[in-house]
C-alpha cells in the first residue's frame, strides 16, 4: 500500500496525498493534500511517529509549525504542548 490514498480518518475523510483538500485551519482556503506533508504531528493520526502529538488535522505551510524537536504541528497543537519553532 502507497501513501497516494491511504485509507480515512477519524472523520470519514479519505487521506493521503491523492486526496485534493483545503487547510484545516478555521477560515483558510488554501488547497492542500491529505499527504503527511500537510499532517499536523508529520504522520496520519493522532500520535506521530516519534509518540508525540498531532490533531490529525492537515494544513497549509501558513498554519504548520517548524517545532524544535524537527517535527511540523498546526498553531494550537505547538501552542498547547510547549513546542515552539
Amino acid at each position: 500500500m502507497g501513501w497516494a490514498s491511504c485509507g480515512t480518518d477519524s472523520r470519514g475523510r479519505p487521506i493521503g496525498y491523492a486526496h485534493v483538500a483545503t487547510c484545516d485551519e478555521p477560515g483558510c482556503m488554501s488547497p492542500i493534500d491529505r499527504g503527511l506533508s500537510h499532517a499536523c504531528g508529520d504522520m496520519h493520526g493522532p500520535e506521530d511517529k516519534e509518540g508525540g502529538v498531532g490533531c490529525e488535522g492537515y494544513f497549509c505551510s501558513s498554519h504548520l509549525v517548524a517545532c524544535e524537536d524537527g517535527i511540523s504541528r498546526c498553531g494550537s497543537c505547538a501552542a498547547e504542548y510547549g513546542w515552539d519553532s
